[in-house]
């Protein structure tokens, strides 16, 4: 599902200094279909985690790392799709809108806004904008290989064992993990899993 058509805090007590700073995509969390609410509505819609690996190390010399949270929507109205056209510095074509690899991101480098705010007593880190990286600057390399959990991916059960406790509940809740555990329970026995593509194409 990392192919689509027209923040989450890093977990760390200490935080990113506020202000611009070079990054790279290290990873993209398929998180399913989540409840949400919109105008008193509940909604329902398929969403994706982006986490960013910072040039800016803690105070052990680890980088630190950023996410934010996105409705998978390439919608002209869509924040993702704003996102990520401010990221490139360019518009969509009609041919990417009409199916767009996600995994293009993966390792790709960025400058992200970063801003601080408190909500009920903690501090947190957030995305506030995004831009190419300038030139003549460089984002370091990544420290681990990118990592991408495609809810639809024949690695998915894998995957999602090395993502956190708080990201698996929040997969394991969503209905495509609730079906495709259904699913599994229902194969006969000895039949062979179906095959899933690797074609998924900034």
């Amino acid at each position: 599902m990392l192919t689509i058509s027209a923040t989450e805090s890093s977990g760390s007590f200490e935080l990113p200094p506020a202000g611009p700073v070079a990054a790279r995509c290290c990873r993209l969390v398929d998180l399913g279909s989540q409840k949400g609410e919109f105008q008193g509505k509940a909604t329902l819609k398929r969403k994706l985690l982006v986490s960013w690996e910072l040039a800016e190390p803690r105070a052990d010399g680890t980088p630190f790392q950023i996410s934010r949270r996105f409705t998978l929507s390439l919608d002209e109205k869509a924040s993702l799709r704003q996102f990520l056209q401010a990221w490139r510095g360019r518009p969509f074509s009609d041919e990417e809108l009409a199916g767009f690899d996600l995994r293009k991101l993966l390792n790709a480098p960025a400058m992200l806004n970063i801003g601080h705010t408190s909500r009920n007593g903690k501090d947190y880190a957030n995305i506030l904008s995004v831009s190419p990286v300038p030139k003549g600057m460089t984002a370091p390399d990544l420290s681990a290989p990118p990592v991408t959990f495609d809810l639809d991916a024949a690695n998915a059960p894998d995957v999602l064992e090395s993502l956190s406790e708080s990201l698996q509940a929040t997969i394991a809740a969503s209905p495509e993990w609730q079906a495709r555990l259904k699913a599994g329970r229902e194969r006969e026995p000895g039949e062979d899993d179906e095959p899933f593509g690797d074609d998924v194409a900034f």
